[in-house]
């Protein structure tokens, strides 16, 4: 058994250094997606960027918004967030934090 957890003393800076990050997937497993957990402490926010992936991010703990494009959403534990290829998105912590989620991202289907 292999049980993947988050643990902030050992997870890295990404996105400009605002946000934690660390592998989700268990070494040595090729999914057909790449991943990671991220995480956010009280009243931080991730650096605005956009990808041209498909990414889901499923909010495992903590409260906070969203921000997809120039639509805003408040966000929970259970939520699960569609991010388009290419738009610019970013997360923000609240003061009910910190703030987990698992992002889930791969190519975006060739369009006609």
């Amino acid at each position: 058994m292999n049980i993947q957890r988050f643990v902030p003393a050992t997870a890295s800076k990404a996105h400009g250094d605002t946000i934690l990050a660390s592998a989700f997937v268990p070494a040595g497993m090729t999914p057909p997606f790449d991943s990671a957990w991220g995480y956010l402490e009280n009243h931080h926010s991730m650096e605005a960027h956009a990808h041209p992936t498909v990414e889901i991010y499923v909010v495992i703990s903590g409260r906070g918004k969203v921000r997809v494009g120039e639509e805003w959403a408040d966000i929970g534990p259970g939520d699960v967030i569609e991010i388009p290829p290419d738009a610019m998105h970013t997360m923000a912590c609240d003061d009910a934090g910190p703030l987990l989620w698992a992002a889930l991202w791969w190519k975006a289907p060739a369009r006609p």
